[in-house]
């Protein structure tokens, strides 16, 4: 693991897929968040505490958002909050990160390969009919208990403009699509985002 110090308030670690081996640890078992999470997010927060001396002090709280860089490895940012800054403030601290963090974003890439989740296939569909299908190189769409989860394979060049219009209508799933395939059901298994946005026209 790689630990780099961002501000008084906020770290980033790099996770490789060895870290994870080495502690028999799979990525998608952070969501939802166990208690064998929990443990991996404790072993950060003391190497953090050692090596750059970020620590969570009793009138705060943490915010922690994941974000893949590579097949091979993600990034892990914690933010540490006010109590007193109440909900308000952790509820808009993630809608807020990519526009107010600039040096974030020189770092942190969501990269070609995103999964989106959503709570219902309408969702869906209405940003699908937002997307300029020729950024999107190929999509498929999953359910998993209940949600439904959309793959994109986005062109290089258009990773942003896809992942704006992506986060105004669903929720960026920090997993990999491997663990879709795996445990979701396929509801449309190619072009998916031209069919769901055919669906409202």
């Amino acid at each position: 693991m790689k630990i780099r110090k961002i501000s008084d308030d906020k770290v980033q670690i790099i996770i490789t897929n060895q870290d994870l081996e080495e502690r028999d640890f799979k990525k998608w078992e952070m969501m939802p968040i166990s208690p064998k999470a929990q443990e991996l997010f404790q072993d950060i927060l003391d190497m953090a505490y050692e090596e750059c001396g970020f620590e969570i002090e009793d009138d705060s709280q943490l915010v922690v958002e994941a974000f893949p860089l590579s097949v091979d490895s993600f990034a892990v940012v914690m933010t540490k909050i006010q109590i007193h800054h109440g909900t308000d403030y952790m509820n808009n601290l993630l809608l807020n990160h990519h526009d107010n963090q600039e040096d974030d974003s020189t770092f942190i890439e969501r990269g070609v390969n995103q999964v989106w989740m959503f709570p219902d296939i309408e969702t869906c569909s209405q940003v699908c009919a937002r997307l300029e299908f020729s950024y999107i190189e190929e999509s498929v769409l999953y359910k998993y208990e209940g949600e439904y989860y959309l793959a994109l394979q986005i062109m290089p060049d258009n990773q942003d403009e896809v992942s704006a219009i992506m986060g105004e209508y669903g929720e960026w799933f920090p997993m990999d699509e491997a663990f879709l395939k795996e445990y979701g059901s396929v509801i449309v298994s190619r072009n998916a985002a031209v069919n769901m946005a055919s669906l409202l026209r």
